[in-house]
């Protein structure tokens, strides 16, 4: 049995109140003298002497309620005696032939075993046969998160065995959430190595490092391994038609900063100019209408996007949704100063600067898996709902004892 409240059972001490009001209303009252007094005889005018327990039952019922309240706010969770106590592994697996190979033994022996065991997929699908992989092998860190949520109602006692490539993309998304006890199983992809594109301008190169950090030199980092051929950019078109004063403030402010550290030119304009064709497009509620100015290549990064509809989204495949305001009033990461680094590294997504299969830290994939504890709701309110009967049962037979015997 387990007690999410556990502090409510101090409460308990309280059932000493009815005990003491118990002897209490025993006590010897004011003896009132009348007429008949002289006639009785002197036996049967000597005081009682000791400690009388009158109405026990009523005592131990009104006793017996104040324990009963106090474990019915300490909320019990109980493991009835025909559960299953023991515990079952689910064991997740990317859709990817690394992964396979190399956890061929353990997959194998889980399935002998007869556990059960998915691809990660948004719905997970039931491995059957680990060497029939699927064809489409997308992943990310959203579809494990949505392939977690799906289980998330059937993990009752059971020990989650993740098998992931670990890779930079999964930092993506600041924490996925498991729904129970796990294990990750991770290999790195060490031979897939893409050459990293880079910005081109006049006098300096944007470019991720071997670091796997931002950085803006004039020649490109010689330990790592780049395109043979770029286009060389003027300028960054920047358009801001964020119609909240604050907000198109904070975005200006921020896109200057992010030029300013990386020795960038950030051209920005608040209406289209002309037939001048944009690179970056803020907007929020609403998108622009289609004009000369935005192409097929133009970023949106739209906020407020609770009020824009599906409809509003859908025409655009570049469009990063934010579902609040750039306003530091509304947003503690905007009034932290956090914006210029969040919008580094929407630039290096967008412009595919970090393609490369880098690996997480042990320390890094660690912090990022959160083991967020899910518990059964029905059980925990059907025993609740017994102890609330008893309660009310004995509370109504204690009332009708004590109506009766008017005590």
């Amino acid at each position: 049995m387990e007690l999410l409240n556990p502090l409510m059972l101090w409460g308990g001490l309280a059932v000493a109140i009815p005990i003491i009001l118990h002897f209490w209303h025993q006590k010897k009252g004011k003896v009132l003298e009348w007429a008949a007094t002289q006639w009785l005889i002197e036996k049967n005018l000597q005081q009682s002497r000791g400690i009388r327990l009158d109405n026990i039952l009523l005592l131990l019922l009104r006793c017996l309620l104040i324990l009963l309240l106090c474990f019915f706010l300490s909320k019990p969770l109980v493991n009835w005696l025909g559960a299953q106590t023991s515990t079952q592994k689910i064991h997740l697996v990317q859709a990817n032939s690394l992964i396979v190979n190399n956890f061929k033994f353990e997959l194998e022996e889980a399935l002998k075993k007869g556990e059960k065991l998915y691809w990660i997929q948004p719905t997970p699908s039931p491995i059957n046969d680990i060497n029939s992989i699927p064809s489409t092998e997308d992943f990310n860190p959203l579809i494990l998160q949505s392939c977690l949520n799906k289980l998330s109602q059937t993990v009752d006692k059971t020990q989650l065995e993740l098998y992931i490539i670990n890779t930079h993309t999964l930092a993506e998304v600041p924490t996925i959430y498991v729904p129970a006890p796990f294990s990750l199983h991770t290999v790195v992809d060490s031979v897939k190595q893409i050459p990293k594109p880079y910005l081109a301008f006049a006098n300096t190169k944007l470019f991720v490092n071997a670091a796997n950090q931002l950085s803006s030199q004039p020649e490109l980092d010689k330990n790592g391994k780049y395109i043979q051929n770029t286009t060389v950019n003027q300028a960054i078109d920047a358009l801001v038609l964020n119609q909240n004063k604050a907000e198109k403030q904070s975005i200006t402010a921020s896109l200057k900063a992010l030029a300013e550290v990386y020795n960038l030119t950030i051209n920005m304009d608040t209406e289209p100019v002309g037939d001048k064709k944009y690179n970056w497009v803020f907007c929020d509620k609403t998108l622009p209408q289609q004009s000369k100015a935005f192409t097929e290549s133009t970023f949106y990064i739209v906020s407020n996007t609770n009020q824009v509809s599906a409809s509003q989204l859908s025409y655009q495949q570049n469009v990063i949704r934010v579902p609040y305001s750039f306003n530091p009033q509304t947003s503690e990461h905007i009034f932290n100063g956090e914006l210029p680094e969040w919008l580094g590294e929407t630039l290096v997504k967008y412009y595919h600067l970090n393609p490369s299969m880098s690996a997480l830290s042990y320390q890094q994939l660690h912090s990022l898996f959160t083991y967020a504890a899910h518990h059964k709701a029905p059980e925990e309110s059907a025993f609740s709902k017994t102890l609330l009967l008893a309660f009310i049962v004995i509370f109504g037979i204690e009332r009708y004892i004590a109506i009766r015997k008017n005590a």
